[in-house]
């Protein structure tokens, strides 16, 4: 019968397996394909702004990140949209509400939800 060792040395197998070289290049050929179809679903969009596709390293996985260093929730407003603001006394012009692009989304294969109550 076999035997199934959960660690080796101080390693968990899993984590083991992780860590292996092969493993760690098909994560970052996989990454770096992804944030391509990222970049030019992007680029079809984009208009002057700053937000630019950007493959991070975790100690085991890579992290394709939608960036835009302006903040003010930017990257999550071009991902995912935001709600018209209607004028107030305050802010008289108000803002237009915009559909998120969703280019993280379609890269990675996600499929995207229909929004309620959106207009």
């Amino acid at each position: 019968m076999a035997e199934v060792y959960r660690r080796v040395g101080r390693h968990r197998i899993e984590k083991l397996i992780a860590l292996h070289r092969t493993v760690q290049d098909g994560l970052d050929d996989i990454a770096l394909e992804r944030a391509g179809h990222a970049e030019a679903g992007l680029a079809a969009h984009r208009h002057d702004g700053h937000a630019s596709i950007d493959v991070e390293q975790g100690d085991i996985d890579r992290f394709v990140v939608l960036d835009d260093e302006r903040g003010l929730m930017a990257a999550m407003s071009i991902e995912f949209g935001r709600a018209p603001v209607p004028p107030t006394e305050d802010d008289p012009v108000g803002r237009a509400g915009m559909e998120g692009l969703g280019v993280l989304r379609d890269a990675m294969g996600v499929k995207r939800k229909p929004r309620r109550g959106r207009q």
